[in-house]
């Protein structure tokens, strides 16, 4: 058995030399101020010795075990195939240590409960996966359970400051990927086009909630080059993606603040003429609120990219404050209808009705309508019938990366 302190050395050396997937396990001994009470100082570290022998036992050559505390173990598995061989071995240990044993006379069977990390999905460091494990033995306790995998939550996620420390250099490594989710035509059932969407799988930090970061992007200076950046991509994508339906056309989010950017306009428009795609091949897709920032400014960049043959969506409608006399100056081709609306719609008559106004007003307005959040057929055959024009949902597609798409266009249903 290591000491502490080589133990950490050890477990340090394993991560920053290896590439492969890492699992750490934090193993505690309940009531084990019971057992010295009991039985006495002496049996409690015989129990001690037991446990550490036990846990060499049961472990592959390759795995690491030290002792953390009075009554706490780890164990590093350094070569994994995956998390769920970690919680195979947690599962092993804990079945190990469920009947009592015979300590010099004495039945001991205490309780013990573990909590589990990996890299990369938790950490690359060995702060991070103990931080990681920490919180997963802490809930194991709560629930009573043997042991548990750590989940990530928001109370997980990088301060913003440091993370957008981080956002050039994810640009510069190409830790950024670009996923597309499917948008059907609902009179024909067939695909017509896709909403690119970034994602972000740091070195660091690993697969960072999306929406978080793009909230930290939106003030930062790398906003523009990252936006560029998601052109470029989304463009390039979309050549591949007309060989094999000629017709598809690619939406981009725009950040609320590029629409007070005149920038903007020509970072669009060299994307586009780099690629030399037909512009009606883009659609730019913008946010009520973000056009409410500053109506004016916004009405004139959106008129530009009109102007240029850009298709223009009004995202996430209904959620904002535009009003009907803005509305109908708008410079766009379509609207989509909220998800929050959507998801329900189904089973709630008061959502299938505003869903229902959403349509005919942008039908008055002369505006495609798109659906978000499309879930079930039942839904689809409600949109149908309202005479909505697109629909975009789990029920067809989740988003996937680039090569899961071009499979899924030539395999569908919906293609």
């Amino acid at each position: 058995m290591k000491t502490r302190q080589q133990f950490f050395s050890t477990i340090s050396s394993f991560i920053g030399a290896s590439d492969n997937n890492i699992a750490f396990i934090i193993f505690k001994i309940q009531r084990f101020k019971e057992i010295n009470t009991t039985y006495g100082f002496n049996k409690g570290d015989l129990y001690l010795a037991y446990v550490e022998e036990k846990l060499q036992d049961i472990l592959r050559p390759d795995d690491v075990v030290g002792r953390i505390g009075d009554n706490e173990f780890a164990v590093l598995l350094p070569a994994l195939n995956n998390t769920a061989h970690a919680l195979l071995a947690a599962n092993k240990i804990a079945s190990e240590f469920k009947h009592a044993v015979d300590i010099d006379g004495s039945k001991i069977s205490p309780k013990v409960v573990m909590g589990v990390s990996a890299k990369p999905d938790h950490g690359t460091t060995f702060d991070e996966l103990l931080h990681a494990a920490t919180l997963a033995l802490q809930q194991a306790e709560k629930n009573n359970e043997d042991y548990l995998l750590h989940q990530v939550t928001s109370s997980d996620l990088p301060p913003s400051l440091m993370l957008e420390n981080e956002i050039q250099f994810a640009l510069d490594d190409d830790e950024f990927s670009l996923f597309c989710q499917p948008k059907i035509e609902l009179e024909s059932r067939k695909l017509y086009g896709g909403e690119a969407l970034i994602r972000w799988n740091s070195k660091k930090y690993g697969f960072v909630n999306t929406q978080y970061f793009i909230d930290i992007l939106e003030g930062s200076s790398s906003l523009v080059p990252v936006t560029s950046w998601v052109l470029n991509g989304a463009l390039r994508q979309c050549i591949s993606y007309q060989e094999i339906s000629p017709e598809f056309s690619v939406a981009v989010n725009l950040s609320p603040s590029l629409l007070t950017n005149r920038s903007i306009v020509e970072i669009v428009a060299n994307a586009v003429s780099i690629w030399a795609i037909n512009p009606a091949s883009l659609v730019l897709e913008v946010t009520e609120g973000a056009m409410m920032m500053n109506p004016k400014k916004s009405l004139e960049i959106l008129n530009e990219f009109h102007q240029l043959g850009f298709g223009v969506s009004i995202d996430d409608f209904g959620t904002g404050y535009s009003s009907l006399a803005y509305l109908k100056n708008l410079p766009a081709d379509e609207i989509k209808i909220d998800k929050s609306f959507v998801m329900n719609m189904a089973s709630d008559k008061k959502d299938e009705s505003i869903v229902k106004a959403a349509v005919d007003l942008g039908h008055t307005l002369d505006l495609k309508i798109v659906a978000e959040g499309v879930e079930d057929e039942k839904t689809l055959d409600i949109l149908s019938e309202m005479g909505c024009d697109y629909a975009q949902g789990y029920h067809m597609a989740k988003p996937m990366p680039s090569e899961d798409l071009m499979v899924w266009m030539k395999d569908s249903e919906w293609s």
